[in-house]
C-alpha cells in the first residue's frame, strides 16, 4: 500500500478528542487570544508546529512564538512560556502540566496527560499529516507535501526507489527529464535535508516555523532567503561537506567480529553479518567541513539489513536499512522486550530527584539560563508510575509532597543546600527510567539514558550492542 493510502486507512488511537478535544477550540479560543508552542527538532516537528499555528490562528489564536524541544537534556532547558497563553506540543513523545494541547504519533505510551489537557495520539503517519487532515476539518498542507513529510519520517524509501544519495541532497535543481511530481518530491527531500544541516542554528527553526506558510515550496523559500541573510553555508557547500563525512566514514570501517563490538572508536563501524555496528559519529563539524547525515551509513554499507549505532550521550538506535524492501521483525518489542530484560540488573541503579535535575539541567546550570522548564516533580511524575517512586507518595497530598513539589519547581542552581538534601529523599530505579524514555517505531528504536548508570556505562551499551547484534543477525529483509 502506497502512502496516500496509508493516510486513508491508518488506524487512529485517541485518548482524550471528545468534548474538551482539539477539533472544539473554540473552548480553548474563550480562554486565551494568543499561544505558544513546542515542536520537535526536524521535519515532521517543523511541518506539525505550522499546521497547528494555522490552525490555532484560524480558530481566533495567535501563536506569538515557537520554541524548539529535543530528547535528552534540551527538554528541561527550553524557554518557560509567558503567562496567560495557551501552550501547545506536536510531534513531541513527553507529558508537560504546562500544555494545553498535546498531539503525537510515536509508538509509545503517552502518559502524564491532565485531565484539563486537549490530547491527540496516533501511532501513523507523521503528526504533520494527522493535524492537518484530522484535527484540521478543512486541509492545511497540500496532500502532495504531506505524502513526502510522511515519507521522510516514517523512512519509507524503498518501497518509491530512493536512494541515500536522493536523502542526502541539499542543493535542488529543476530537472526537466523528471515529472512535476517527482521535482516536487526532489525538492521536498531537499528541505529536508536543509532543515537538519541548519537546525542547531540559534533560532533558525523557531523563526521559519513562526514565518513558513504550510506548505514545503514556502519553507524551502525561507530557508534559502534565511541562509543567504544569516551567512549559513550554501546547499552546494552542505553537499561537498556530506561528501567529505562520506568519505572520512569509509576511511573507518574496519573488520571484526561480535567481540571486537567492544573496542569500536569514535565513527568506526564493521559489518556482522546483515547487520551494520557503528560507535558514535566520527567528526560531525560543519566548521571542520564535514555534515553528518544519519543515512552516511547506508551509503557505505548498502548490503546491510539492520543498523546498530551507539552514541556516547548513552544511546543506542536500531533501525532497518530504509533503502530495503522486507519485513523485518519490530524492532521495538526485540530490543526492549527481549534484549534489554537480560540486562536488568546492570541497568538497575538507585537515583534521586536530586541526581535527575543535576543531569537533566546540566546546561542550565553551566549557563546560568533564566525562565526555562528545568526538571520538575511534575516530570517526575509524569516519567514514572506510583510504585517506582520512593521516599513519597505521589498519589497522596500533603505538607512533605508539596514541599517537595515545590522546590523541584525551582532550577537546581538556585536551591538551597537543604533544598538540595530534600530533593535526594526522593528515589528512582534507572531501570525504570530507561524503559519508560526509550521507544520510537517498528523500524527504528532507541534505547536511551544509559549514561544515567554513571561510571562505566559506555562498557554496559557496547555489551548491549553486541547481544542486540548477535539476535539481529538471525534476521533477513525479505519481501
Amino acid at each position: 500500500m502506497d502512502i496516500i493510502g496509508k493516510i486513508n486507512t491508518y488506524e487512529i488511537e485517541v485518548d482524550r478528542l471528545n468534548e474538551s478535544g482539539i477539533q472544539n477550540v473554540r473552548k480553548w479560543a474563550k480562554h486565551f487570544k494568543t499561544a505558544e508552542g513546542y515542536f520537535h527538532m526536524d521535519t515532521d516537528g517543523v511541518t506539525s508546529g505550522i499546521a497547528m499555528k494555522y490552525y490555532l490562528e484560524q480558530n481566533g489564536i495567535k501563536v506569538v512564538d515557537m520554541h524548539i524541544i529535543q530528547y535528552g537534556n534540551v527538554e528541561y532547558t527550553v524557554k518557560s512560556p509567558k503567562p496567560k497563553t495557551l501552550v501547545f506540543a506536536v510531534d513531541w513523545a513527553h507529558a508537560k502540566p504546562v500544555f494545553n494541547i498535546w498531539t503525537d504519533h510515536h509508538d509509545s505510551e503517552h502518559i502524564g496527560a491532565t485531565k484539563d489537557m486537549s490530547v491527540s495520539f496516533v501511532k501513523a503517519p507523521a503528526n504533520a499529516t494527522h493535524i492537518s487532515m484530522k484535527i484540521s476539518p478543512t486541509e492545511i498542507f497540500p496532500s502532495n507535501d504531506l505524502k513526502i513529510i510522511s515519507t521522510v519520517d516514517s523512512a519509507d524509501f524503498a518501497s518509491q526507489g530512493l536512494t541515500p544519495d536522493d536523502i542526502m541532497r541539499a542543493a535542488f535543481t529543476l530537472d526537466k527529464k523528471l515529472s512535476v511530481n517527482k521535482n516536487h518530491q526532489m525538492m521536498g527531500l531537499v528541505v529536508n535535508k536543509l532543515l537538519l544541516a541548519h537546525k542547531s542554528k540559534p533560532g533558525f527553526l523557531e523563526e521559519l516555523v513562526m514565518t513558513a506558510k504550510p506548505s514545503l515550496i514556502s519553507i524551502y523559500n525561507i530557508i534559502l532567503k534565511m541562509a543567504k541573510k544569516e551567512g549559513y553555508r550554501t546547499p552546494e557547500e552542505v553537499d561537498s561537506h556530506q561528501q567529505n563525512y562520506i568519505e572520512a566514514q569509509k576511511g573507518k570501517i574496519v573488520k571484526g567480529n561480535l567481540g571486537d563490538i567492544k573496542n569500536l572508536t569514535s565513527g568506526q563501524s564493521m559489518e556482522i553479518g546483515s547487520v551494520v555496528v557503528q560507535y558514535g559519529g566520527g567528526n560531525m563539524i560543519p566548521k571542520a567541513g564535514f555534515q553528518y547525515d544519519r543515512y552516511t551509513v547506508f551509503k557505505n554499507h548498502p548490503d546491510v539489513d539492520f543498523l546498530v549505532i551507539g552514541w556516547p550521550m548513552g544511546l543506542i538506535q536500531t533501525a532497518q536499512n530504509p533503502f530495503k524492501k522486507g519485513n523485518p521483525p519490530h524492532l521495538g518489542k526485540l530490543v526492549l522486550g527481549k534484549i534489554a530484560p537480560k540486562f536488568k540488573s546492570k541497568l538497575s541503579k538507585e537515583i534521586s530527584l536530586f541526581d535527575l535535575k543535576r543531569i537533566f539541567e546540566i546546561d542550565i546550570t553551566k549557563k546560568g539560563l533564566e525562565s526555562r522548564m528545568g526538571y520538575t516533580f511534575d516530570d517526575l511524575v509524569s516519567m514514572f508510575k506510583p510504585n517506582q517512586v520512593q521516599g513519597i507518595e505521589i498519589e497522596k497530598t500533603g505538607r512533605w509532597i508539596d514541599i517537595v513539589s515545590s522546590i523541584a519547581k525551582k532550577n537546581l542552581k538556585d536551591l538551597s543546600f537543604k533544598q538540595k538534601e530534600i530533593l535526594k529523599k526522593v528515589k528512582v530505579n534507572t531501570w525504570d527510567l530507561i524503559m519508560g524514555q526509550s521507544g520510537g517505531h517498528k523500524a527504528i528504536t532507541n534505547l536511551t539514558n544509559l549514561n544515567f548508570l554513571g561510571k562505566g556505562y559506555i562498557i554496559v551499551l557496547k555489551a548491549i550492542m553486541m547481544e542486540i547484534t548477535k539476535e539481529l543477525s538471525k534476521y533477513e529483509l525479505e519481501d
